[in-house]
């Protein structure tokens, strides 16, 4: 799926965009950032942004990097040399603006981006995204907001990213060079800056980065595609779900952190209801581990069976079942796991086991942090029987992606991965005792 998030400069749609992309586990494209490199690369080689004759020539030599660290940031790179913050500088902005006028340019561009689409769901953030670059876009944002709120953000941005200015830099010079930047974006005979017919409209003035990133989300879950699940698997999943939103009343929070292919879901483990739950809170089919003794329950071995239960013998750092888990992970399948390794005596979170981190980095996958809330209190542990009644919730929080601390040696990096869901797991336990109000963290 793709989502395009346009609108002028200054109304948050980079980290919104990012914002979305991570929380849907989506690819980020900043298509603002690409027509800035262009502009540094034109100024390093000589070329005069009036010169559209020399540009034209100059494209087919035009290269860049692009790397994804911590948290989703991007790190761009021009013949080697990291350029992340030299293409936020003022100049290079209005000279990205001056250039983007060239329908070379735009067709260049337009190739980038359109061949990056083609590799799978990404959110882009640009001008012309929704109207030009990708017409048949699932989800079309149109950001705005006044050109004063806009000039004040952008300077606030400045004085952090280059504080050397703080001297040359005011706020009616930024003010003037935003409606200027306006006025040539929205008048420009190629691919103006317009909303698309179809777009949703959002003024960004008085809305948090939360707020803004809420309504898109809102929006593009309405149209996501999950894969489809098999037969047995989808009557199984339908007469569970109605199981448990009958007699528990179950509330399900965070689908829109739910990302595409293949994941690991650490919850925590308080109730041999846990996985049947988290299962059927999942909009696509998912995998877990069970221990064989499960299966001869009378009823819930025959429904964890056809919720893609795999029996295993051992404990879950037994080389055996790490294969497993793995080999299901490198096949694109989502896998359920349990990281406190056991089911909790009294409901309460436990300490995490490190293997979590272990199988993250050997399968190459995001961590989906999930707290389930009420099913010990339904089926504590000690109890042959559970109860028919109740209330349960299931919370998905923000991605934990693996590579975020990928050049820490091997056993620091699974001590830190595996704090880090910890630390998620307690944040949803306190995010639903507040009221579950806004977007979970």
């Amino acid at each position: 799926m793709i989502i395009v998030i346009d609108g002028p400069a200054g109304t948050g749609k980079s980290t919104v965009a990012r914002q979305v992309a991570r929380r849907l586990g989506f690819s980020f494209f900043n298509t603002g950032a690409l027509y800035r490199l262009l502009a540094l690369w034109l100024q390093k080689e000589g070329i005069s942004g009036s010169d559209q004759g020399a540009i034209a020539e100059a494209l087919v030599r035009f290269t860049y990097e692009a790397q994804t660290v911590s948290g989703g940031e991007r790190r761009y790179f021009l013949q080697g040399e990291e350029v992340t913050n030299a293409i936020r500088a003022p100049d290079i902005a209005l000279l990205a603006s001056e250039i983007a006028l060239y329908p070379e340019v735009r067709q260049l561009m337009t190739t980038i981006q359109r061949d990056f689409g083609q590799k799978g769901d990404a959110v882009f953030e640009g001008r012309d995204m929704g109207t030009v670059v990708f017409p048949d876009a699932r989800v079309k944002i149109f950001l705005t907001a006044s050109s004063e709120v806009r000039a004040q953000r952008r300077y606030e941005e400045l004085l952090r990213t280059f504080p050397a200015l703080s001297d040359s830099l005011s706020f009616e010079k930024l003010l003037a060079e935003t409606k200027e930047r306006d006025l040539q974006d929205t008048t420009r005979a190629l691919a103006p800056l317009k909303p698309a017919s179809d777009a949703i409209i959002i003024d960004t003035s008085d809305l948090s980065i939360d707020q803004v990133t809420e309504k898109i989300l809102h929006r593009a879950l309405r149209y996501r595609r999950y894969s489809k699940m098999h037969l047995p698997y989808r009557i199984c999943y339908s007469i569970a779900r109605f199981f448990f939103k009958t007699c528990f009343r179950l509330k399900i929070y965070g689908l829109e952190h739910f990302p595409a292919g293949a994941a690991i879901l650490a919850a925590n483990h308080a109730s041999n209801y846990d996985p049947p739950v988290l299962s059927i809170s999942c909009p696509e089919e998912v995998y877990f581990l069970a221990k064989i003794s499960l299966f001869r329950v009378p009823v819930l071995g025959r429904l964890i069976r056809l919720l893609n239960a795999r029996p295993v013998s051992g404990e879950a750092t037994d080389i055996a079942t790490l294969r497993e888990i793995i080999s299901l992970l490198q096949e694109g399948k989502k896998v359920i796991l349990f990281p406190e390794g056991a089911r909790s005596q009294d409901g309460e979170l436990q300490p995490l086991a490190r293997g979590i981190g272990f199988i993250a980095g050997k399968a190459k996958c995001p961590i989906v942090p999930a707290y389930i809330d009420g099913s010990f209190a339904a089926w504590p542990r000690g109890k042959r029987f559970p109860k028919l009644f109740g209330h349960i919730q299931v919370v998905f929080g923000s991605l934990i992606e693996w590579t975020e601390d990928e050049k820490v040696p091997k056993r620091e990096r699974e001590e830190k991965i595996t704090a880090r869901v910890e630390e998620a797991l307690r944040g949803l336990k306190k995010w639903l005792e507040k009221g579950a109000k806004g977007l979970p963290p």
